[in-house]
C-alpha cells in the first residue's frame, strides 16, 4: 500500500506473536535439558521455533538503579541523586527527594548543592524552587554554604526577587553570598548599575571583605551601563584595597574601559600586565574590534602568535573572522582556516563555522563560502543566515531567497536574525508574494513586534 506521502506501508502485524502467549517455564532444579528432535529436511519447519532457554537471572547482573530504595542506605540513595543531578534528571531526583521526605531520611549539605547546580544548567525556576522547599524541611535553611547557592540560583535563573529575600532571611551574610547577590543584579540587565552600586557601597558600609570577584562584578556593570566616572572611581578603590595585581581584575577593568570608549585606558592596563594569558589578549582584541580599530586588531593578533606563541581559541577565532571580513584580507583568513581545520574540534562549533562563511562571503569568495558551509555537518540557523546573508551582498538574491526555503527542507527554523536577513531580499526582488508570507511566518512565531523586523 502506498501512502499519500509516497513512503509504501508495511503490512500490519500482529501485536502478540505465538511465543508471548506461551506460559513462563518456571526456574527450578531439573535434570539435563532435552531438546526436541530436529526436523528432518522433507518436512518443512514451523515459522515459530521453539524458543531458548534464558538464563538464569544473577544478582551480580542487576542495574544498580533498579534496586528498591528501602534496601539501600542512606549515603547510597544520596550518590543516586547527584548522579541524577550531574545528568541533568531533576525529576527523577526529585521524586527521590519526595520518598526520602515521606520516610524520614535526611538528605546531606552536599546533594542539595548538586540539585542547585542542575537547577542552574537548566535555567529551571520551578524545579529550583522544590529544591528549595526540601531544603527547609531538611532544616538547613541556615545553612551558609546553601543559602548562597540559593542566591545564586534565584538570580540565574531571573528571580531577582527570590534572591534578594533568601539573602535577606539569611542570619549571616559572607562575601560569596553578596558576590552572588552582586552578580544576579548584573545578569538581569537593563542598565541597573545604579542598583550594584547600591548593593556594593551596602557591602562596603558593613565591612564586608572586598575580594576580586566583587569588583569584577561590579566592572562588569559599569561596562554594560557606560559609566565610566563610576568606574575610574571603583578602579582607584581597588587600587586601595591592594587588590590590582590580579589578572582577572585587569581583565575586567580593559572590558570596561573598551566598552566606555577609553582605548588609551585600556591599553594603559593591558600593558601593565607582565603576564598575559589568552583571556586577556582575547579582551584586548575584542575591544579594537569593538571600537572599529580593525587593523590595531589584526596587529595584536599577530603579536601575539608570533612573539607570545599563544594561539587562538575558538572565542578569538569568532572575534577576528569579522574582523577579517571587513578588511577582506583574504590571505591572513586563509591562514586562520587552516588554523581551525589543523583542531578539528574548532570546526565544528556553530560560531567559528559560521563566522568562516561569513568571511568568504565578505571576501567575495562565494566558492569557498559554499564549500565550507557543505562541508560541514554540524549545519544550523546561524549558518544558512551567514550562508543567505552572503548571497545577499554578492548580488545571489534568488539564491538568497530561495535559502529560507532550503534549510526548512533541512528541518531548521528560520529565527529572528534569518527574517531581518531575508526582508530586504523581498525588497529588493519586489517579490510582494514571498513577503507576505514571511510576515506572517514572523507574526504566527510572535517575532512580532522587534525592530529590525518592523524597519524590515
Amino acid at each position: 500500500v502506498v501512502s499519500s506521502l509516497g513512503v509504501r506501508d508495511l503490512p500490519s502485524l500482529p501485536a502478540t506473536s505465538s511465543l508471548d502467549q506461551r506460559p513462563h517455564r518456571s526456574f527450578k532444579k531439573r535434570g539435563p535439558a532435552k531438546f526436541p528432535a530436529r526436523p528432518s529436511r522433507s518436512r518443512r519447519p514451523s515459522s515459530t521455533s521453539p524458543a531458548k532457554n534464558p538464563k538464569p537471572f544473577r544478582e551480580r547482573d542487576a542495574f544498580p538503579s533498579s534496586l528498591p530504595l528501602h534496601s539501600k542506605n542512606p549515603y547510597s540513595i544520596h550518590r543516586d541523586i547527584q548522579n541524577f543531578a550531574r545528568q541533568n534528571k531533576l525529576e527523577d531526583a526529585l521524586t527521590i527527594l519526595d520518598y526520602l521526605e515521606q520516610r524520614g531520611i535526611p538528605v546531606n549539605a552536599t546533594t542539595f548543592s548538586a540539585l542547585l547546580a542542575a537547577c542552574v544548567r537548566r535555567k529551571s525556576l520551578i524545579h529550583g524552587k522544590q529544591v528549595h522547599v526540601h531544603i527547609r524541611v531538611n532544616g538547613l535553611e541556615n545553612n551558609e554554604f546553601l543559602g548562597t547557592k540559593l542566591v545564586h540560583m534565584y538570580t540565574a535563573c531571573g528571580s531577582i526577587k527570590d534572591a534578594q529575600k533568601v539573602f535577606d532571611e539569611s542570619t549571616s551574610s559572607n562575601v560569596y553570598s553578596w558576590n552572588a547577590l552582586l552578580r544576579g543584579t548584573v545578569i538581569s540587565g537593563k542598565r541597573k548599575y545604579q542598583d550594584v552600586l547600591s548593593t556594593f557601597t551596602e557591602m562596603r558600609e558593613l565591612g564586608v571583605d572586598l575580594n576580586v570577584y566583587s569588583f569584577s562584578n561590579v566592572f562588569k556593570s559599569f561596562a554594560g551601563a557606560s559609566a565610566l566616572r563610576q568606574g575610574l572611581k571603583t578602579h582607584a578603590l581597588a587600587i586601595k584595597n591592594g587588590l590590582f595585581n590580579s589578572v582577572f581584575l585587569k581583565t575586567s577593568l580593559v572590558d570596561m574601559y573598551f566598552k566606555c570608549g577609553k582605548i588609551g585606558l585600556a591599553r594603559r592596563v593591558f600593558d601593565e600586565i607582565e603576564e598575559r594569558d589568552i583571556v586577556v589578549w582575547g579582551a584586548m582584541i575584542a575591544g579594537l574590534a569593538h571600537n572599529k580599530r580593525q587593523w590595531e586588531a589584526l596587529g595584536l593578533f599577530r603579536t601575539m602568535i608570533s612573539q607570545e606563541g599563544i594561539y587562538p581559541n575558538s572565542v578569538i577565532l569568532t572575534t577576528i573572522l569579522p574582523v577579517l571580513g571587513d578588511v577582506k584580507a583574504l590571505k591572513l583568513g586563509k591562514e586562520v582556516h587552516a588554523h581551525v581545520l589543523k583542531s578539528k574540534n574548532y570546526l565544528e562549533q556553530p560560531f567559528v563555522h559560521s563566522g568562516l562563511i561569513d568571511f568568504y562571503c565578505k571576501c567575495g569568495d562565494m566558492v569557498s563560502g559554499r564549500r565550507v558551509f557543505y562541508g560541514s555537518k554540524q549545519r544550523n540557523a546561524v549558518s544558512w543566515t551567514a550562508l543567505m546573508s552572503g548571497y545577499a551582498a554578492n548580488g545571489r538574491l534568488d539564491q538568497a531567497l530561495r535559502s529560507i526555503v532550503w534549510m526548512q527542507q533541512e528541518g531548521f527554523k528560520p529565527d529572528v536574525v534569518t527574517i531581518a536577513t531575508v526582508l530586504p531580499v523581498c525588497a529588493e526582488l519586489r517579490a510582494i508574494k514571498q513577503g507576505k508570507e514571511i510576515h506572517c511566518y514572523a507574526l504566527k512565531n510572535l517575532f512580532l513586534p522587534n525592530v529590525s523586523l518592523v524597519t524590515s
